[in-house]
């Protein structure tokens, strides 16, 4: 434990994650190491409740040294590793996955990501280890109270794997809204801009986005934000697709210059090719008073309200993302009419007011006497 500069108790859950694929592989969910961190934590602070943000790469047993000692435990999904090894839900080639049987088609996925194809051949065996995580992470599992979730989408396909609805929650993510950034507004000469913010990878279909606006002569511009760095093989193969010379590549921003990047843009694209959660990326860019065109998949489509603050583009479709794109180049008013529509999103400090009060509705429950003195 180290004090940080702002006073704030610091903890390192010490990683020990060993080289070999499969303890690396069995390490991602059941860690004594981090277990026996965590208990030293504990024994030190003496909580009321624990809050897990998440549990990969830490341990599932978590949850259960958190039980054994009568404290209530909440956790937030914020994507699907707790049914899902990747996280993400999408196998190998882009599709997005709909359910396993015996869990070997997680053994094709492990194989494509691990460059090891052969692996396949031994999907009865491998099958094995993803049913005993599984198994083990649903039996911890078992022992929470409260999940949060921050979209619909994510708690149903969570229902669908057999968790409990009752128990699951959904609480949207806050912004910072006094970080915004007065947008400027069009001179109605200036080409339409759009932006993309995120992570520079395959899954968020920033190839299918430069391939609907090549086309696209003038009236726009495509400003592309983010790290270009952690996968080089596909920058590049996006940077020989890129034949429109209005598409620039800004690289990575720090986040607190995301607001001075949404007062400049008139419009956000999120093409994501896999089931998104809740993006805060689209929170920040309503809070900065820019329209959203996002793909018709998972939690997007319940994010952005199509035709009302965004539109909405079949998942992998050029094609119409360049046709929603075209629209707008076309007809600015309705620019103009989007933007108009987006309601005030949740700010931080009402997402901590809400958070405050699970917290003490689950302590009255529980009968923790931390409860009579506020969180």
């Amino acid at each position: 434990m180290r004090l940080g500069s702002d006073g704030l108790k610091i903890y390192t859950l010490y990683d020990v994650t060993p080289s070999n694929p499969l303890l690396a592989f069995l390490s991602s969910y059941r860690n004594p190491f981090v277990d026996e961190s965590f208990s030293e934590v504990l024994e030190e602070e003496v909580p009321d409740l624990v809050h897990f943000q998440h549990l990969k790469d830490l341990s599932g047993n978590l949850v259960t040294i958190a039980e054994e000692r009568g404290l209530p435990i909440i956790v937030t999904l914020h994507d699907y590793w707790y049914i899902c090894p990747n996280a993400q839900l999408v196998r190998p080639g882009g599709k997005t996955c709909r359910g396993t049987i015996f869990h070997l088609e997680c053994t094709i996925c492990a194989g494509a990501s691990l460059g090891q194809g052969i692996l396949t051949l031994f999907s009865p065996v491998l099958s094995l280890l993803f049913f005993h995580r599984d198994r083990y992470l649903r039996s911890k599992l078992a022992k929470v109270e409260l999940f949060l979730s921050p979209s619909h989408f994510l708690k149903q396909r969570y229902v669908a794997q057999g968790f409990p609805e009752e128990r699951i929650v959904p609480v949207e993510n806050g912004v910072d809204v006094s970080r915004v950034i007065p947008r400027k507004e069009r001179d109605g000469v200036s080409p339409i801009r759009f932006g993309y913010l995120g992570s520079i990878a395959w899954q968020k279909g920033v190839h299918l986005l430069i391939e609907a606006f090549n086309p696209l002569s003038e009236g726009a511009e495509l400003m592309i934000y983010g790290d270009l760095s952690v996968f080089p093989g596909y920058v590049q193969g996006l940077r020989e697709l890129a034949r429109n010379p209005a598409i620039h590549f800004r690289g990575y921003i720090p986040h607190q210059q995301v607001w001075q990047v949404l007062s400049e843009i008139d419009l956000l694209v999120v093409p994501s090719l896999w089931y998104e959660n809740s993006p805060m990326v689209i929170r920040e860019a309503f809070a900065a008073g820019v329209p959203v065109i996002a793909s018709r998949i998972g939690a997007l489509a319940e994010k952005v309200r199509d035709g009302v603050d965004g539109l909405h583009f079949a998942a992998g479709d050029a094609g119409d993302l360049r046709s929603k794109m075209t629209s707008l180049i076309s007809n600015p008013d309705r620019l103009e009419r989007l933007r108009g529509k987006i309601a005030p999103v949740k700010s931080i400090e009402e997402n901590a007011l809400e958070m405050e009060r699970i917290y003490l509705r689950l302590l009255n429950e529980k009968g923790v006497k931390g409860a009579s003195r506020g969180v």
